[in-house]
């Protein structure tokens, strides 16, 4: 964000000059307009800057939506989907005054914005980064853990462009990745899904293993694959490992919960029947107030440690636990869905 602060901000693209007819107020007006827009002249870090920058923010209400865009993006800040005119002037007028402030009155907006600033250096281009991270975490993309700004304004767009389409069309983009669609899809849900593993798929290598890591993905044959296909080009090989690690983490994300059935479950007059859900709760280490929330995180928790990938060699036993595992979901759907829980 603070390498491009001096395009708008310096005088340029958004307009500029010496201050105008904003030069010619006396102090206490300028101090009036200042409040209006939410800054006061003391919280910049050149005061004399004040009727010039002022200049500039009136001339914001004059660009089109595409220049106002371009100049956001420029300072590495991310844009919401559909944002009309009056929100792209309030966003890049924001971000103009805050490359105008002095460094503490950046750390009370962050502050106030519910930035943690315990492990930032506080300096302006740290601040401003923080600031600008903050946009994309909006969106759902970790733009510091991808390798530039452009690829990652390339996978807002793609973003921008599955948000736009309806559930019909994202469930059968979801079908061709191989993720999972629920009966009656919701728009946001597989929006979000597409979302997860488009930004999956742009992660450099190394990212990607990090996050493999994390969710306890197995990589410990690909390593051997590796080891074993030496002779292949490097770039060929890592891109058969990235499309792998993606495939992977999507199967393990959202490994889809079999249908719930009634089968297994006991008669609620049966005296059998309290001590039946009592075993179902401990298989799945829930305890006896857990909902149906909690059921649905416990099993995707044992399905992930269960995952045959994650225990090579000894995949006949995991595949009879997570059968009893299964078991007990499936019971325990039922008897919440009873229950009303």
């Amino acid at each position: 964000a603070a390498a491009a602060a001096g395009g708008v901000a310096g005088g340029g693209g958004a307009g500029g000059g010496g201050g105008g007819r904003y030069g010619e107020l006396p102090e206490d007006e300028l101090r009036k307009v200042c409040k209006e827009l939410g800054f006061s002249p003391g919280g910049l870090e050149d005061r004399e800057a004040v009727p010039a920058l002022l200049e500039q923010l009136e001339c914001l209400e004059r660009r089109s939506v595409s220049d106002l865009r371009n100049e956001i993006r420029k300072r590495g800040f991310a844009t919401t989907p559909g944002m009309v005119k009056e929100g792209l002037v309030q966003r890049l007028r924001d971000i103009l005054i805050w490359e105008r402030l002095r460094v503490g009155e950046l750390r009370r907006v962050c502050r106030e914005l519910g930035l943690a600033l315990q492990d930032v250096e506080p300096t302006r281009d740290n601040l401003l980064t923080l600031l600008s991270d903050a946009t994309w975490q909006l969106r759902g993309i970790p733009v510091w853990r991808l390798s530039s700004l452009i690829l990652a304004f390339g996978v807002l767009d793609q973003v921008d462009v599955l948000e736009s389409k309806d559930a019909e069309e994202l469930a059968f983009l979801c079908e061709k990745r191989g993720l999972p669609v629920e009966d009656e899809p919701d728009q946001a849900v597989l929006a979000e899904r597409l979302r997860t593993v488009v930004v999956w798929e742009h992660f450099p290598l190394e990212e990607l293993r990090r996050e493999c890591e994390v969710m306890g993905v197995p990589m410990d044959d690909l390593e051997a694959q590796r080891q074993d296909q030496r002779f292949r080009g490097a770039s060929s090989l890592e891109k058969d490992e990235q499309k792998e690690l993606v495939r992977r983490l999507s199967s393990l994300f959202w490994q889809a919960p079999p249908a719930p059935s009634a089968g297994e479950l006991l008669a609620e007059d049966d005296p059998r029947y309290p001590e039946q859900v009592s075993g179902f709760l401990e298989r799945l280490r829930l305890a006896p107030t857990a909902g149906s929330e909690d059921l649905k995180r416990a099993y995707k928790e044992m399905a992930r440690k269960l995952h045959p990938d994650k225990n090579i060699g000894n995949e006949e036993h995991v595949t009879a636990e997570f059968q009893g595992v299964s078991e007990a979901y499936e019971a325990l759907s039922e008897y919440m869905r009873r229950c009303g829980i």
